[in-house]
């Protein structure tokens, strides 16, 4: 039986909220439309980036005729939706950026199918960290203005609201509660351990004696709770997402050493680091 008009909007739009939860890890529409409403609070642009990403993203996987149920449950959504919010994080909203939000969220779904398919691990984010490194590093060619505020130059001090807020690059408390309230709803044990696996790996920063402006920019924090959402789903254990939290603070700075924007790649590299020691070892954690 075919589907109404209504019914086949209905869907597009939970698809498009669910899309926006997965950024943290969450199914759930009511979930999204408070993490898109957290990012409102501190950026408009901000929020337009995430919508473009994810309704770009979402259509290009229904022409794609990829699998329904993945699309509904959001998959192939977040990455468009963090294209979005990063590169209006980075640089000034024009039509050239517009586009890279329209291609780059295009190019996510297909190296997420690639992905789902051929590679033995979780995606995660790790389709949008590919893209928005290629973007970055042609971003001096391509004369792209930065934005009037960077994100390594956001600081505050609402300590655990901004590790949260950080996870979509956002330095607002508010917003941060907004994020938090938003997985409590979806998953009481997941925002559980992104308040402790933040604060976790903030305190390991600090005894560790890395840079006050990036600890307080919630750097460390958000990558930590990424993590430890993403392996306590896998695992009722603590000592994973522990663990995996540990690990995002040395490769997170690995990455500033390099020179190189960090995104969430030391949460997407912890997480896989603990998977195949898992997966090698047959550790049950």
């Amino acid at each position: 039986m075919k589907k109404s008009i209504s019914t086949k909007v209905c869907c597009f739009l939970v698809s498009l909220l669910r899309g926006i939860s997965q950024v943290i890890l969450q199914k759930n529409a009511l979930s999204g439309a408070l993490f898109l409403f957290g990012v409102a609070v501190n950026s408009i642009t901000m929020a337009i980036g995430v919508l473009v990403g994810v309704i770009s993203s979402t259509i290009i996987a229904h022409i794609k005729h990829y699998p329904v149920n993945d699309i509904e449950e959001g998959l192939f959504g977040y990455n468009g939706a963090l294209i979005g919010v990063v590169i209006f994080s980075l640089y000034a909203p024009s039509s050239l950026t517009v586009f890279l939000i329209i291609a780059g969220s295009a190019l996510t779904v297909l190296i997420m199918r690639l992905m789902m398919i051929h590679f033995p691990l979780p995606a995660y984010t790790a389709p949008y960290i590919l893209v928005i490194w290629v973007i970055w590093a042609m971003a001096p060619a391509l004369n792209l203005e930065p934005a009037t505020t960077s994100m390594s130059e956001k600081i505050s001090t609402w300590g655990i609201f901004e590790g949260i807020g950080q996870i979509i690059f956002q330095n607002n408390a508010i917003t941060g509660a907004c994020f938090l309230l938003g997985i409590f709803i979806s998953n009481k044990l997941h925002a559980l351990w992104g308040i402790i696996s933040g604060l976790f790996a903030t305190l390991l920063a600090e005894l560790l004696s890395l840079s006050t402006t990036l600890i307080l920019a919630g750097i460390f924090g958000y990558n930590a709770s990424l993590c430890a959402i993403a392996l306590t789903s896998r695992s009722k254990q603590w000592l994973a997402p522990l663990v995996g939290s540990a690990l995002t603070v040395p490769i997170a700075m690995a990455f500033i050493n390099a020179g190189i924007i960090v995104l969430t790649a030391p949460f997407v590299l912890s997480s896989w680091a603990i998977l195949l020691l898992k997966k090698r070892f047959s550790l049950t954690y």
